[in-house]
């Protein structure tokens, strides 16, 4: 069946009629004439040229393509800057080539602490970093740079120390490493020679070396400054994380140094650096006591040579030592001033504290009183005593006691638990019940009369204890714990009113006369006298400020606080500074001075002396080796200062 439609079938049948129909009106054409001879000749004119040109053609084609190809390889332009695809044919890429005609490898060169810097290499060396290197392919080379870092040092030939040095590279030279082979590592040098040097001599990065005058960085947590270029050497201080020091002298792996704060000394190089390091700590806790270590240390406001000098503290002085930071220490001294001092003129050991002899009698101070084999309280007991025994001191330092006991027996007590008052004598008896002063200033005395030594003296209204009651005489205990005697007349058992005028008088006291200020320092002068007399045939000791013993500035301090004065500072330079007021005085001339004055001596640097005038050109004080003693001023050392306390 056809597939034909209709439509198709009627275009077919019309197709077929037209071409019928060309067909039967073609018109006759006449057949082609001969070519004569002439037209012969003309085809021969035009072709030949012709002919003659393609031949020519023809052999040129054939001569550009029997020229033999060279292959030129590309050069690899990653490294270089875009240069506009300009080629300069005038200078064509060298090639070095082999004996196979292979060029030779690249040779990269890593870094392993800077993979990044370039460093001065020969023109064909390439630093690259080492994530950039196939490890598969054989075309590459992969050298670490690494740094000689101890000399002297020696490239041999072969990895034995035998082998013929080739080269004796400085320190911080640069060789590539190649390989290792034990304890030796195969290396290249710049120029390409290539050897053995021992593995303990380069390292990957560079030895770091001072230079003279420069400023560097401490790294660690805190380093010690020495006295020497060794760890042998004294510790002279240390320097904390982040603070500079300058380098003034070189030693072998050492560096004399001086920090920020002026602390001289020698550091190992290992410890500073020119980076400064993060997180620098600026001080360290402390909490000690220390000792000053000079004659006299100016106390800061704050760490620093341009703060305010809030005072002053002396050879030997105590302090609590809260802080340090290398250069400074933040200290508390005795009297509570919170302050910045130099560390090295601090130092951790106590002065020399000895025993020295005094042969006097004491008694027992509390109601049982362990005796000791030795003066610790670690020591085993050999003894207990109770209160009113006496004892005899042998000799004492600044704590304890060596005693000697009715039996025949020696051992050590406390010094704070023992008295030079007597017991309650014969004729008093024990009593209780509280006491008050009825006079401007009262004398406690250590025994029952007007001629032993002043414990303390005493003010108007004043509470005391009763301890025992005489004719005469009463044994008293003060708020502060202190014992001895004062006269019955200036006591009662009744608290009296508000004083507006003068008080009584009696054995033992002198009133004040009036309510005049003047009078008032009048009698407080002679209080002053009056105890300081008292000392006298005291022992010496440094740092003494009791009855026990003293020395210059402890009885200074004694004496005045037992008048009422606080806080007073142990140290004659201290006191001179700030315990009343400097007076004008003119050599031997010492009629301008009153009773109760304090005088100071100088040997050209501060104060090293003080002694309490007791009038006529005499004062009484305490004197290493002698204890205390009264001496005339016209005869002793020129004196350097006066200060009045009372007007």
């Amino acid at each position: 069946m056809s597939t034909e439609t209709p439509i198709e079938n009627e275009h077919l049948d019309t197709m077929d009629r037209t071409v019928k129909e060309v067909k039967h009106r073609r018109p006759n054409v006449r057949k082609r004439r001969r070519i004569t001879a002439g037209a012969r000749g003309r085809f021969l004119f035009y072709s030949v040229p012709v002919l003659v040109f393609v031949l020519v053609i023809t052999v040129f084609i054939v001569k550009i393509a029997s020229i033999q190809q060279v292959e030129v390889p590309l050069m690899d332009q990653s490294g270089l800057e875009a240069q506009g695809g300009l080629i300069d044919r005038d200078h064509p890429i060298p090639l070095e080539v082999d004996e196979q005609g292979d060029t030779e490898p690249e040779i990269v060169i890593v870094d392993a602490t800077e993979p990044t810097v370039p460093m001065e290499e020969p023109s064909e060396l390439r630093e690259t970093d080492p994530e950039d290197v196939e490890g598969d392919d054989p075309e590459i080379e992969v050298f670490t740079k690494l740094y000689v870092v101890s000399v002297p040092a020696a490239i041999h030939a072969d990895p034995s120390s035998s082998s013929e040095v080739i080269l004796e590279p400085q320190l911080n030279d640069i060789v590539l490493k190649i390989g290792l082979s034990g304890e030796w590592t195969e290396v290249q040098n710049k120029r390409g020679e290539k050897g053995y040097i021992k593995t303990a001599l380069v390292a990957d990065s560079p030895f770091f070396l001072p230079q003279i005058g420069e400023t560097y960085y401490v790294q660690n947590r805190q380093v010690y400054v020495r006295s020497g270029p060794g760890t042998t050497y004294e510790v002279e201080g240390f320097a904390l994380r982040g603070m500079t020091v300058r380098v003034l002298e070189l030693a072998d792996g050492w560096s004399k140094i001086r920090t920020e704060h002026g602390l001289n000394g020698f550091m190992h190089n290992d410890l500073f650096g020119s980076t400064k390091p993060e997180n620098e700590i600026t001080e360290l806790e402390v909490g000690r006591f220390m000792y000053v270590d000079t004659e006299e240390a100016n106390l800061r406001e704050s760490p620093s040579t341009d703060a305010e000098i809030i005072g002053a503290a002396f050879m030997d002085d105590r302090v609590y030592q809260i802080s340090d930071n290398g250069g400074w220490s933040k200290i508390r001294t005795e009297g509570g001033v919170v302050a910045y001092v130099f560390n090295h003129l601090l130092r951790e050991k106590a002065p020399a504290n000895p025993f020295v002899r005094t042969n006097r009698t004491l008694y027992i101070d509390t109601n049982s009183v362990n005796v000791r084999s030795s003066p610790t309280t670690d020591a085993s007991v050999v003894k207990r005593l109770d209160r009113d025994q006496s004892v005899t001191e042998l000799e004492a330092n600044d704590t304890w006691s060596k005693v000697k006991l009715s039996d025949g027996s020696v051992g050590f007590i406390r010094s704070d638990l023992l008295t030079n008052v007597t017991p309650p004598p014969e004729g008093f008896q024990r009593a209780s019940g509280t006491l008050y002063v009825t006079t401007g200033a009262a004398n406690i005395r250590s025994q029952p009369n007007t001629s032993s030594s002043v414990v303390v003296v005493t003010r108007y209204g004043e509470s005391l204890t009763r301890v025992a009651t005489g004719a005469s005489w009463t044994m008293i205990k003060t708020s502060a714990g202190k014992s001895g005697y004062i006269s019955n007349d200036l006591i009662s058992t009744k608290k009296p009113a508000a004083q507006t005028g003068g008080g009584g008088s009696g054995s033992g006291s002198s009133s004040s006369g009036s309510g005049s200020s003047g009078n008032a320092n009048s009698t407080l002068r002679q209080r002053v006298v009056d105890i300081a007399r008292s000392a006298v045939g005291t022992p010496y000791r440094l740092g003494g400020k009791t009855m026990s013993a003293f020395d210059c500035s402890g009885l200074v301090k004694y004496t005045f606080e037992a008048i009422g004065y606080k806080n007073i500072p142990h140290g004659s330079d201290p006191q001179a500074r700030q315990l009343g007021t400097k007076i004008s005085f003119s050599g031997r001339d010492f009629s301008n001075l009153l009773p109760g004055d304090l005088i100071f001596f100088s040997r050209g640097y501060g104060y090293h002396h003080v002694g309490i005038y007791i009038g006529n050109n005499q004062m009484v004080h305490a004197v290493s080796g002698r204890g205390t003693v009264i001496d005339n001023l016209m005869t002793y050392p020129l004196a350097a200062r006066v200060n009045r306390v009372l007007d």
